[in-house]
């Protein structure tokens, strides 16, 4: 920030040297805080020198062991990320039964779709319409109720009424 910036927006010398004193004050408070944090993380690696070495001495394979145990972090995390990117690509399918939703959750499991790093899945698309046509069952109509397009019981009808007025009055009563 230079005082001439500050003048272009017609401020007078005092307000320009109060908001440069401001500024010169967060500067040195930001400086003392990274002088302190890089003092910090060079006795954080010094300490972390110290305990290895001395780990070196307890458990000679403890490097080994660190990297199995981080990689089973690693691979239960990306398991998670998996899981949560199927459960979030089959958020908006409607399934005709809570049995049929559980086998597709596990169908889509077992297959091993990639998780994208948006959290979509890939190959999701071209899965599920799959799924859709090799078991159309598993999920529910999209259409909702069926409607009645001829023909019923007359007698139930209000009086006067057509087969058309019928089947409208029918379809107005099951929405």
């Amino acid at each position: 920030m230079k005082r001439e910036d500050l003048k272009e927006f017609n401020l007078t010398d005092e307000q320009v040297q109060k908001i440069m004193d401001l500024h010169g004050a967060d500067l040195e408070r930001q400086k003392q805080t990274i002088t302190t944090l890089t003092t910090e993380r060079d006795a954080a690696r010094t300490q972390l020198a110290d305990a290895n070495k001395k780990l070196e001495g307890y458990d000679p394979e403890w490097k080994t062991k660190a990297d199995q145990a981080s990689q089973q972090a690693e691979q239960q995390v990306a398991e998670m990320k998996a899981r949560f990117a199927e459960t979030r690509a089959a958020a908006g399918l409607k399934f005709s039964s809570e049995s049929a939703r559980k086998a597709f959750m596990a169908d889509l499991a077992a297959k091993k779709l990639t998780p994208q790093d948006d959290g979509t899945l890939l190959g999701f698309d071209e899965y599920l319409s799959s799924y859709k046509k090799n078991d159309p069952g598993a999920f529910a109509q999209e259409s909702g109720y069926p409607t009645v397009k001829d023909g019923g019981d007359p007698a139930r009808a209000p009086a006067g009424s057509t087969r058309d007025q019928f089947a409208a009055w029918f379809n107005e009563q099951f929405k």
